[in-house]
């Protein structure tokens, strides 16, 4: 069944009985009832409108400031006239003034409840000024949506004008987050505009719209215990045949050269032995229960290596072979088959589709990635990836970048086990310590934030780059709030209540975990930014305003502490240029960086170089690295300048476990990234990591 508009009279119940402040209206069915519905509003000037119109103003189905009966019946019958019957019900309500604001929310069936807040009126998609976040709000928490709103002065008051009713507003943001979770039927709902008066004199609702549906909600998704899949002792390849080239060979040629301490064992048709092994002609033939099983074999066998996996009572299955939903209807048709014959077997399914899943601890490299040819290094980071080649290149940029990984998960189709079972399970994982997402969808949002919440809690940082940003091919809206809302933003806000930072770009991805496992998180948002270049000085200056990092310019006492280790001409402030001839003074240079950040001033500290070159780089290199102990704040270092000019200060740094970063706009937006981190930790009751 169609969702459906709910006619105006259940609108106003609903609201009515959510404490929303409705405007006194009377709805009407027939021109003849017109006089005795104006009389019984009794307030004038009042609003005549079409109520069975979805976009009345721009109809000509709204006419103002009528004041007598035979004002409001000359209207009405002109304005049946002019649209015809589906101009009924007519709506009759009395005129409020005020600021026009939109408060509205949308329901996606993976993602959960967005409410929205913005600039209403008849131009709200011309303002395209609202904020998405994800019911359920607290009052905390509807108030900070308002803020970040470009038409928050309006509300705050301005040039003079007397600050509006925000707590009514808060009130009704709130009351719009509770009836949403209180009815899963609500697909949609619109109040356009909310008239907000100043302080002290409440807000108005005077036009609202509710979309309901009357199918059931989503039955909520299995959980499984995902210790033995991804933490196993057995694992089993299936599909192993012996050209080395196949992805089968290949995945159990990684697991055995990398050295996977557990029980290896092989599987294909032809039996024999490989690699030294006994390859088994069939799953069912496998001794014992497997805690995982990777299977390779083209799809059309990929439903009989399943029912074996039900049969041996497995700990899980990653499906690495296509043919599936990626292809089309009877693909996604042999996928869900799979999926049931998993799902009511108890057995977890990765996939299909899938990469895989590498666990550097574990020396358990359950993937078909050809970044597996080299060395893996484990470290602090887990990897979660919609896609599986964006997520290799990051994995392997991790890794070699001396970051490491903890868990590096692709989801493929995401049949069974999605990312935020993968993220639940990551939350009580000891050697994670932050996680990079990259994320083109988002399955099961209400588990993906509450896993997240408690990684926020437990200190872990998680920055995530959301991939499909348009909504392009988007059916056409049903509201206000339906045209403005987008499953980007939903997606965006479900990152944000999750307690994850969303950056714009794989790059500042790559960036903020690696500065987040190499130094420790910032206390605060004050950054101080010493370079040798006044254009770089101001393009971090620049870049920080609009990323909300904060550059307080020196205290009196730190000014006169700095200015003996300058030169007379340099300008001693926040970014601080203190020009190139420090480039060959190490020991000078310590004294400034120690004068800077001696008083506890700043939570951070970026070192912006430009074209040094050894050998003054390398014992400058030296000098910060030992620096790095001295200070009590993060220090972060970026050098814009061709590589071959210092290969003995880049070494220094790699060696000592420095993440250099280059351009200062790439640094700026770095650090905003960990600062916003820390932020959402702190937000989450996670911030003493």
């Amino acid at each position: 069944m169609q969702p459906q508009a709910l006619p105006p009279a259940q609108v106003t119940a609903l609201l009515e009985g959510a404490g929303i402040p409705q405007a006194r209206s009377a709805s009407v069915a027939a021109l003849d009832e017109v006089p005795g519905a104006f009389a019984g509003l009794g307030t004038t000037p009042i609003v005549l409108k079409a109520g069975g119109l979805l976009h009345k103003t721009d109809a000509g189905g709204v006419v103002l400031g009528l004041r007598s009966i035979a004002a409001v019946t000359d209207s009405a019958e002109d304005m049946v006239a002019r649209l015809g019957e589906g101009a009924f019900p007519l709506v009759m309500q009395q005129q409020v003034r005020g600021l026009e604001i939109l408060v509205g929310a949308r329901r996606d069936p993976q993602l959960g409840a967005a409410v929205v807040v913005g600039l209403g009126g008849v131009a709200t998609e011309v303002h395209n000024d609202v904020v998405t976040t994800m019911a359920s709000l607290n009052r905390d928490e509807a108030r900070a949506a308002l803020r970040r709103l470009r038409a928050w002065p309006l509300l705050d008051g301005f040039r003079g004008e007397s600050r509006r009713d925000v707590d009514a507003l808060v009130d009704t943001i709130v009351a719009v987050s509770e009836l949403v979770e209180s009815d899963p039927g609500i697909v949609e709902l619109d109040l356009n505009p909310v008239m907000v008066g100043h302080e002290g004199e409440g807000v108005t609702v005077v036009d609202a719209r509710i979309i309901r549906t009357e199918e059931p909600p989503l039955v909520e998704r299995a959980r499984y215990d995902l210790d033995r899949m991804l933490r196993p002792q057995h694992v089993v390849v299936v599909g192993v045949s012996d050209d080395p080239h196949k992805v089968g060979a290949r995945l159990f040629r990684y697991l055995d050269d990398h050295g996977f301490p557990g029980r290896l064992d092989a599987v294909h048709p032809s039996g024999g032995e490989v690699r030294g092994r006994k390859r088994y002609a069939s799953l069912a033939e496998v001794e014992g229960s497997p805690d995982l099983v990777c299977v390779t074999v083209p799809g059309r066998f990929v439903l009989d290596v399943a029912r074996q996996a039900v049969e041996k009572k497995a700990g899980g299955v990653i499906v690495h072979s296509s043919d599936f939903a990626e292809v089309g209807e009877e693909g996604r048709a042999a996928q869900e088959e799979l999926a049931r014959i998993l799902r009511e077997g108890g057995v977890p399914l990765a996939g299909p589709n899938d990469m895989g899943v590498v666990a550097p601890f574990r020396k358990l490299t359950a993937s078909i990635s050809g970044g597996l040819e080299e060395k893996i290094a484990p470290g602090g980071v887990a990897l979660l990836s919609s896609s599986g080649a964006l997520g290799s290149c990051l994995g392997t940029r991790l890794m070699g970048e001396r970051i490491g990984l903890s868990y590096w998960i692709h989801a493929g189709n995401e049949a069974d086990l999605v990312i935020a079972d993968y993220l639940e399970w990551l939350a009580g994982d000891e050697e994670t310590k932050s996680i990079a997402l990259l994320l083109e969808d988002i399955k099961d949002g209400p588990r993906f934030i509450a896993a997240g919440r408690r990684m926020a809690a437990a200190g872990k940082p998680m920055f995530a780059y959301n991939m499909v940003r348009s909504d392009r091919g988007r059916a056409a809206a049903l509201s206000h709030t339906g045209a403005m809302v987008g499953s980007f933003a939903v997606r965006e806000a479900v990152v944000r209540a999750a307690g994850m930072v969303s950056v714009p770009s794989l790059r500042v991805l790559e960036d903020a975990v690696a500065l987040a496992a190499q130094e420790p998180l910032p206390a605060g948002d004050r950054l101080v930014a010493v370079t040798f270049s006044g254009g770089a000085c101001s393009i971090i200056a620049d870049e920080g305003e609009v990323a909300g990092i904060e550059l307080p310019e020196l205290s009196e006492a730190t000014r006169e502490a700095v200015r003996p280790h300058v030169p007379s001409y340099a300008a001693v402030r926040n970014p601080l240029d203190c020009s190139y001839q420090m480039i060959t003074q190490p020991e000078a240079f310590e004294r400034l960086l120690l004068a800077l950040t001696e008083r506890g001033e700043y939570d951070a500290l970026l070192l912006q170089f430009t074209t040094n070159a050894d050998p003054y780089a390398a014992k400058l290199a030296e000098k910060v690295v030992e620096m790095r102990e001295k200070l009590g704040i993060p220090l972060y270092v970026s050098r814009y300048g061709g590589d071959q000019l210092a290969p003995r200060a880049l070494a220094a740094y790699r060696e000592a476990g420095v993440h250099v970063l280059d351009a200062p706009d790439r640094a700026t937006l770095a650090i905003a990234a960990v600062m916003a981190g820390a932020r959402a930790l702190r937000a989450h009751g996670g911030g003493d990591r």
